[in-house]
């Protein structure tokens, strides 16, 4: 009898993967993967329990792969199909032993991830435990009863080439705990079958070597410093007192206004914080892929060592895009969170943590024991928003803030993870009671008290806040904006708005740029470059950059004016921040609230209307006149908005509470509309096709998100043999309007509104 295998040959010229040599290959990398995450597990019977149970996983992950049926069809090649659900027997198996952890994972480890308690593994649904078809109770039956009569078979077979050993009895760690020990589990499975099918096997991850970055760090400070400018003696001051603050905290916030240096003031402490725990890696965490390209530029040139000079993306690593590939084809495309130093997207960030979904958890045991940074972090994710979940289609209001600050807690009190919430318009929604409940924690703040007085009264100086009516059309709007002195900023709510805005400004005889993620990150890159050339020559300052809210926050801009759809309070406190920057255009810089009806193709953002009534309200009192604290302001207009939006039952919570993974996942996406990767660049779609071998970084550099809801309607076709990459066949302008080009055109053609994006 042939030896089982665990996956058909490539192609004619390659061996199949042996069963043996995949649960060896599982189960040492698996092990691996719990030993360095459980090490900053803070209570050693956790630590054990999630060990033991990701080791009876990985052994029993592919069990039902020794189906006699499964095996015939795995040996005729890649292109057979599988007629029998291949995890129910390994479930089956932990199942008899009563080790409901192991259990759990191996019913977890592939599409669609984790399940339903109630559904799956509560009282009355023992069975139903057992397979995946939760939509054909004949299939699962079916299932059910092939996996009893050839059980006892696939255990000889398994005890045969692996060894006999029985599963550690143990009920199941729910919540945060699952979640980790899934990722060791899918990490090992993914990598190891990737090897086995090719894929080199990943470099060995740079050291840390955090003294060391303190001490460059502190280097590039002090060069910074000898250039001089209106505000250094500040920013020396915040930098100094930030970096000999003692490491002690956990949790803790910075506040201060633009132009202080916060992005250095903090990674020095947290470097410290990293030092005194021994953290693996850092992150820096934001809600805009522009804040991470520049802060990305800022790390490698103060981080990254003199030996390191040629692996700056190895130490500094950014992922930006939501681009996590389940299929076997794109895993060599999948971005992990290896670096010493990662950059991510608040979105990637939490939706990793809340996720259900296998790919997605993948990285998520690279998390415990980090250290992370969440920049501009008034932006981490809405007050409220709707949100579907497949117990509630038509959609129910959720709160994200409550569950998402409960993670934290838990990532700080039981594995080691230490938190600086940083902004120039810090919403502390630690100190309100509706959202944090009984964790409320005080935090203290990484600002000296000494500073916080003449940091205000700065800001009263540099910048002054103005609202006007309601615009009626997109050329009102233009002229009211060339009408202040320049050069200009205008930011608008939605991408399709922005470009339609842009559009109308070229064809009004207009000097404009436009910078959105209608932009590929790589022409994006060139846009703001140009943008910051031109800010560069004072003397041309009669144009105007109209952009959507990735420039909002963290990016080093300044303009004389800036106007912003109306949004919320921290909106227009960060859109000051590319205003008059540095005091450059003399006292005072014009900031702009302004709204427009939506007509001639512009779009309103859904989750507008309550604080942008919030702020309408800021403005009528005379709270943003003169001198006032942003911090106390903002948590003000938080607290109203949470009161504003009435009662609303924590179903987050609850489905956590319940183990309902599923509608966790739904609930807690901050972005609901489900995007896919595709493909601007013309080259890179070629590079594809031919299997060239294609970066992360390059792929990602040429790439767009768009709606899943728009692939059809778009006739958008996946890139040949990579499953969840599309391509892009329309008009794409890199220098100005990116895919909106190519949409703005179908939209005209559709009749206009007939095509809103």
């Amino acid at each position: 009898m042939d030896a089982p295998i665990a996956h058909s040959a490539r192609d004619a010229q390659s061996p199949p993967q042996s069963y043996a040599d995949h649960v060896a290959g599982v189960g040492r990398r698996a092990d691996e993967n719990a030993q360095a995450m459980l090490a900053y597990a803070a209570d050693i019977e956790v630590a054990r329990t999630l060990r033991a149970a990701i080791a009876d996983a990985a052994e029993f992950h592919d069990f039902g792969k020794l189906d006699p049926d499964t095996q015939a069809r795995l040996r005729k090649g890649r292109g057979a199909r599988l007629c029998w659900d291949h995890i129910d027997a390994g479930v089956a198996h932990l199942s008899a032993y009563k080790a409901m952890m192991a259990a759990w994972l191996v019913r977890a480890h592939h599409a669609p991830g984790l399940p339903a308690r109630e559904r799956h593994f509560g009282l009355g649904n023992v069975r139903r435990l057992r397979g995946r078809r939760d939509d054909d109770e004949e299939a699962g039956e079916a299932q059910v009863a092939r996996t009893d009569a050839h059980l006892p078979a696939m255990r000889a077979l398994h005890h045969s080439v692996v060894g006999d050993g029985a599963p550690q009895a143990g009920g199941p760690l729910h919540g945060l705990p699952m979640r980790l020990a899934l990722s060791c589990l899918v990490d090992a499975d993914h990598a190891d079958t990737a090897e086995a099918d090719g894929a080199a096997p990943p470099p060995p991850a740079p050291a840390p070597r955090w003294e060391e970055r303190l001490a460059a760090l502190d280097r590039h400070v002090a060069a910074l410093a000898r250039n001089g400018g209106a505000r250094t003696d500040l920013r020396q001051q915040f930098y100094a007192a930030c970096r000999a603050r003692e490491p002690d905290a956990a949790m803790i916030a910075c506040e201060g206004p633009v132009g202080i240096g916060k992005t250095t003031a903090v990674l020095a402490y947290l470097l410290r914080r990293a030092i005194e725990t021994g953290a693996r890696r850092l992150f820096v965490v934001a809600p805009f892929t522009a804040i991470l390209s520049q802060t990305a530029n800022v790390l490698r040139e103060a981080l990254v060592l003199a030996d390191e000079q040629d692996r700056p993306f190895d130490i500094v690593a950014e992922h930006h895009h939501r681009a996590d590939f389940a299929d076997i084809a794109s895993r060599d495309l999948a971005t992990l969170w290896t670096a010493p130093i990662v950059l991510t997207t608040a979105v990637q960030f939490l939706e990793t943590l809340s996720s259900n979904a296998p790919a997605t958890l993948r990285k998520l045991h690279m998390l415990p024991g980090s250290a992370v940074f969440f920049d501009e972090a008034h932006a981490l994710a809405p007050v409220t928003a709707q949100r579907r979940t497949s117990t509630q289609p038509k959609g129910v209001l959720t709160r994200f803030l409550p569950q998402y600050w409960r993670w934290f807690c838990d990532l700080a009190d039981g594995w080691s993870c230490s938190f600086v919430f940083a902004s120039g318009s810090l919403a502390r929604f630690w100190q309100v009671e509706d959202i944090v409940e009984q964790r409320r924690r005080d935090l203290l703040d990484l600002v000296p008290a000494n500073l916080v007085r003449p940091l205000i009264e700065a800001e009263a100086v540099r910048v002054r806040y103005v609202t006007h009516p309601r615009f009626s059309d997109p050329n009102a709007l233009l002229q009211v904006v060339c009408a202040q002195p320049g050069p200009r900023l205008a930011i608008m709510n939605t991408v399709q708005s922005a470009a339609v805005i842009a559009r109308a400004a070229r064809a009004a005889g207009r000097n404009v740029l436009h910078l959105s993620n209608a932009l590929c990150p790589r022409d994006r890159d060139a846009v703001l470059q140009e943008v910051k050339r031109r800010l560069a020559r004072r003397e041309d300052d009669d144009w105007i950059l109209v952009a959507t809210s990735l420039v909002e926050a963290g990016v080093d801009i300044s303009f004389a004016t800036a106007f912003r759809e109306r949004f919320g309070l921290t909106s227009l406190l960060q859109i000051a921040g590319r205003v008059n920057r540095h005091g450059e255009f003399g006292a005072c810089g014009g900031v702009h609230d302004f709204m427009i009806e939506a007509v001639a193709g512009l779009t309103r953002h859904p989750d507008a209307r309550l604080p942008g009534e919030i702020l309408s309200d800021l403005f009528r009192d005379g709270r943003l006149d003169g001198q006032f604290e942003a911090a106390r302001l903002v948590t003000e207009a938080l607290r109203r908005e949470v009161a504003q939006s009435g009662p609303i039952p924590d179903l987050l919570e609850k489905a956590e509470a319940q183990r309902h993974y599923p509608d966790v996942a739904d609930l807690a996406r901050v972005i609901q509309a489900d995007t896919k990767l595709v493909v601007v660049d013309p080259c890179l779609v070629e590079r594809l096709i031919r299997h060239d071998r294609v970066t992360m970084r390059e792929l990602l550099a040429g790439s767009v998100q768009i709606w899943a809801t728009k692939i059809a309607s778009l006739a958008l076709d996946p890139v040949y043999q990579r499953p969840g990459v599309y391509r892009w066949p329309h008009d794409y302008d890199p220098d100005f309007l990116g895919y909106m080009a190519g949409a703005l055109k179908i939209a005209d053609i559709a009749g206009g509104e007939a095509a809103i994006w």
